[in-house]
């Protein structure tokens, strides 16, 4: 059994460092290793299979249940990231969280991994978000981006016109406003108008984003999806 002790540190509410708040929060390693904790589950990448284990927090002592995670195979590098990760996750013991990093320790103090908030600047192209009561792929077709800048400004295309707003982005809590957009009709493919409209309509609806490796999900408040990208190339 594998235990994510060390991604237990990543998310514990309370405990030692600067801030205490690690819940909800998307941490990452430089090797696009990710973890995420929410209501008892921790959730993240392994920089090749997805992964989820339930966990449990008793002061600064960790503990987290069995891993599930995905059996895809992995090409090199990521087959040895994978396997240092998961090694480095059994001998976790204690974490410490200074800012927008968490390390995380063996119980001699030694530390094993360091990790980073997990920031959305740059620019995405969007595979699927909120249309109606569902989530749908995009047009075949168009293609659908956002890009987030350091300023706090949404730039972007909704499939045929571009447009513009402001968000604010931090430690797992996004809010987008001021949405708007040139006027221009076009004519295909068919549908296009209309999954303009649902994608700009839906963006306002996220209070919540996560980051696993390259893709980029946003959430409302009860963590159904808002839209979900793919990191530009």
């Amino acid at each position: 059994m594998r235990r994510l002790l060390l991604l237990l540190g990543l998310a514990v509410v309370s405990g030692c460092g600067d801030d205490a708040g690690i819940e909800g929060v998307p941490w990452a390693l430089e090797s696009g290793a990710s973890a995420t904790f929410a209501d008892g589950t921790v959730t993240g990448s392994t920089g090749c299979n997805r992964f989820t284990a339930p966990y449990t927090l008793d002061g600064e002592k960790l503990e987290i249940g069995h891993v599930a995670a995905t059996q895809m195979a992995c090409p090199p590098p990521a087959d040895k990231i994978e396997r240092d990760y998961l090694a480095a996750l059994d001998r976790v013991a204690a974490w410490d969280r200074t800012g927008d990093e968490l390390v995380l320790s063996d119980a001699d103090g030694k530390e094993l991994l360091r990790f980073r908030v997990l920031s959305i600047e740059g620019a995405w192209t969007a595979t699927s978000f909120l249309q109606g009561d569902a989530v749908s792929s995009t047009l075949l077709g168009t293609e659908v981006t956002a890009e987030f800048g350091k300023d706090g400004k949404l730039t972007g295309s909704a499939g045929c016109n571009t447009y513009h707003g402001r968000y604010k982005a931090e430690n797992g809590a996004i809010s987008i406003d001021a949405l708007s957009a040139t006027e221009m009709a076009c004519t295909g493919p068919a549908g296009v108008m209309e999954q303009e409209q649902a994608y700009l309509s839906a963006l306002p609806r996220a209070v919540k984003y996560t980051v696993e490796g390259s893709r980029l999900s946003l959430l409302t408040a009860h963590d159904t999806f808002v839209a979900t990208y793919e990191r530009a190339p």
